[in-house]
């Protein structure tokens, strides 16, 4: 990691910024203390389920496969060191939002929001509270997330205008009036209805993403705009720093760019910081570093397998294919036009690799393929001019330097 972060921007300007690695080591090596607004966070729930594993990539696995063999000890020693350098990194006004659930949130309030942040700065455990399927025969409908919201000393940021909601058609009418006299007589109530709307309560109603909406970024935990933008407005102001350390799909780094925040946002999945920048670039944003990604030959070939596929199918704004065997040696697929891609982390791909491909790409019943490694043999090339000439299969052969100068495949 550090290799590839030495020739890299640091963040002591504070500006927008993307880091793929570890967020305890970047953290430590990159952010200044007291330079953050406002901390959200949506770590690995403690649920020993394969969406901890989001995208599947090589350094996401070995971030997080021992972190449940422990059992909760391992989970709480894992979060310590990162709660800690983010109340580091947190100014003395700020706040930090922990998104959690049933299964660790107790742990983690009492075992390390408490000591760390201190008891005292405890502001909210907010209860989003959502609809969904499924349903226990042994208990009640599982149906909200814990949000644990602190702050980190000082007075905090807190704009109670910004979020509030509109009054019920109940609450309307019952704020009218007190309760009636013994007389029978109505009496005007002196509480009057704030012109801004209501003072949200701890309990917020929001639905989670709609499976055909177009904020859904096919990331299984992926929250929606609306719970990001209520935090944000509240707790922090325009030009603050919002600062997320498992930024997964960009939720943090879209909403902050649409209220005109500063942000940083870390993830260990190549693939997401690819996702995110793709994300984030169709808001607009385009001037960002993004650190800790692969730019040179020499970094891609360092790269672990998983890691480089996934990469690579980002890079030429592909997706990869999710069947991990029986695909004909299919890794991916175009946007557009679903064409064939194969990805080979090697040196000299010859004709008998370009055989096996055009044989696949005819299987998948397709007329043009993209075979991507790091350098092809004169013979790969010469059979792939052949089989456009006289037998109309096209396969393209992309280097890895053409894809790193800016290739994309569509």
């Amino acid at each position: 990691m550090k290799n590839r972060l030495n020739n890299s921007l640091k963040t002591t300007e504070m500006r927008n910024a993307l880091f793929c690695g570890d967020n305890l080591e970047i953290m430590r090596e990159y952010i200044p203390t007291s330079s953050v607004d406002l901390v959200y966070i949506d770590p690995p729930f403690f649920s020993n389920r394969n969406y901890n594993v989001i995208w599947g990539d090589e350094a996401e696995i070995r971030s997080f496969k021992d972190i449940w063999s422990g059992g909760i000890d391992s989970y709480i020693a894992w979060l310590e060191p990162r709660f800690r350098e983010l109340q580091r990194i947190l100014k003395k006004n700020g706040s930090i939002y922990v998104h959690l659930d049933w299964h660790a949130s107790h742990h983690v309030r009492v075992k390390l929001l408490d000591e760390i942040f201190g008891a005292n700065n405890f502001q909210n455990e907010i209860i989003w509270w959502y609809r969904g399927g499924g349903v226990s025969k042994k208990r009640f409908g599982r149906r909200h997330d814990n949000i644990l919201f602190y702050s980190n000393g000082a007075p905090n940021i807190f704009n109670i205008d910004d979020v509030r909601t509109a009054y019920s058609q109940e609450s309307q009418e019952r704020l009218k009036y007190k309760a009636q006299s013994f007389r029978g007589e109505k009496v005007y109530s002196n509480y009057e209805q704030h012109p801004m709307g209501k003072h949200p309560d701890d309990v917020w109603p929001l639905q989670p993403i709609m499976p055909s909406s177009k904020e859904r970024y096919g990331y299984p935990t992926q929250k929606p705009e609306r719970l990001l933008e209520r935090i944000i407005k509240a707790s922090s102001n325009r030009g603050d720093v919002i600062f997320d350390a498992f930024c997964g799909c960009g939720t943090t780094m879209a909403v902050a760019n649409k209220l005109k925040r500063k942000w940083i946002g870390i993830d260990i999945s190549f693939t997401a910081i690819e996702l995110v920048k793709q994300r984030l670039n169709t808001l607009g944003a385009v001037d960002f570093p993004v650190i800790g990604m692969p730019t040179t030959v020499a970094d891609a070939k360092k790269l672990e397998p998983f890691d480089f596929q996934n990469w690579i199918m980002r890079k030429i704004h592909g997706y990869p294919s999710r069947k991990k065997s029986g695909d004909l040696g299919i890794d991916g697929y175009t946007l557009l036009n679903q064409f064939p891609v194969q990805v080979k982390q090697q040196e000299k791909v010859g004709r008998p690799e370009l055989d096996k491909f055009s044989s696949a790409v005819r299987r998948y019943g397709k007329t043009k393929g993209y075979l991507v490694a790091f350098s092809f043999t004169s013979g790969a090339s010469a059979e792939a001019e052949r089989l456009s000439r006289e037998e109309n299969i096209n396969i393209e052969l992309v280097s890895i330097k053409e894809i790193l100068e800016g290739r994309s495949v569509l």
